[in-house]
This record gives C-alpha cells, structure tokens and sequence, in this order.
C-alpha cells in the first residue's frame, strides 16, 4: 500500500528518486513517499525519537531533543541523507524480494544463462548503504572531534626528537 496523501517528507522524493538512480520513474511517489515515511520510522529508534510522525504522516520534532537548528525545516538537513539511504534500503530489499524467484543459473549444449551477478550487486548495494547508516551514526553518536586531555603529555617522537 502506497501512500497517496502529501506528507512533510516529499521534498525529500527527487533526492531519493535521484539516490536510486530512478531517472525513468519506475517508482510512483506514493511508493518513495511511503519508503521515505518507513525510513523515519525505522531510524526513530536509533534516534531516540528524535522525529515523531503521527496517522497522518505529519513530522515534528521531539521537544527533548537537541538540534542544532531551529525549526522550520522539521527534519534537520544533516538529518536528510541518512533518511533517503534507509528509504533506499527498504526499496531495495522489496525488489531483491520480487526478484528472488527470477535469479537463476542455467546451461545446456549451445547456451548458458545467468544473472546472479544481478543479485550479488544489489546485495553489495544493501550492504554499502547499511554500512554507510552505521558509520553515519557512529560519528553522529561519538562525534569526531579530538581534544586533549588536560594534564597528559604526548611522548616524544624519538626519530624527529620532537613531540607529535
């Protein structure tokens, strides 16, 4: 079931048709719509409910949460890319599911076919865009600045007799 009404997330339907590569529309917006609806809701944890939808597909935000922009846009722009990947990987494993049955591998005397490479990719594909909401949310978490330590002292680099 696709969702039909106009939602806070459709600006985000032409980047993410754009991450899928989807230039000839094989995807409706309704279909992107509901992913993009689905990719909130399946970082909402991750996130600690830091957007919040109701029946209606509205988004706010959850007012214990930091940000560190001011409303309006409801969905942080840093906050964007990681939600059209989660939509991407719900796509994508909906079509390597209607696929499944269609991977195969045969040969005999004069021919032979196969389009498991197909499936390989879109796996790797899946893989790289999970990998990617990991490390997103890795650096999101633990950030990725370094500080020093007051009181501690560096050693010395004994080659360069200086300290690093």
């Amino acid at each position: 079931m696709a969702i039909n009404e106009t939602t806070d997330l459709d600006y985000l339907i032409d980047d993410l048709r754009f991450y899928l590569g989807d230039s000839t529309e094989v995807f409706s917006d309704a279909e992107l719509r509901h992913a993009l609806v689905m990719g909130v809701k399946a970082l909402m944890k991750r996130w600690r409910n830091r957007y919040k939808i109701d029946s209606n597909y509205k988004v706010t935000r959850n007012s214990t949460s930091d940000f560190s922009m001011s409303s309006p846009p409801v969905i942080e722009v840093p906050d964007e890319f990681p939600i059209i990947v989660q939509a991407a990987i719900i796509i994508k494993e909906a079509e390597m599911k209607d696929t499944v049955w269609d991977l195969a591998s045969w040969k005999d005397d004069e021919i032979s076919y196969s389009n498991l490479e197909g499936g390989r990719q879109a796996r790797t594909s899946i893989s790289e865009d999970r990998a990617f909401i990991e490390e997103w949310f890795k650096k999101r978490l633990f950030g990725t600045d370094r500080q020093s330590l007051p009181g501690f002292h560096y050693p010395l680099n004994f080659r360069e007799g200086s300290r690093e």
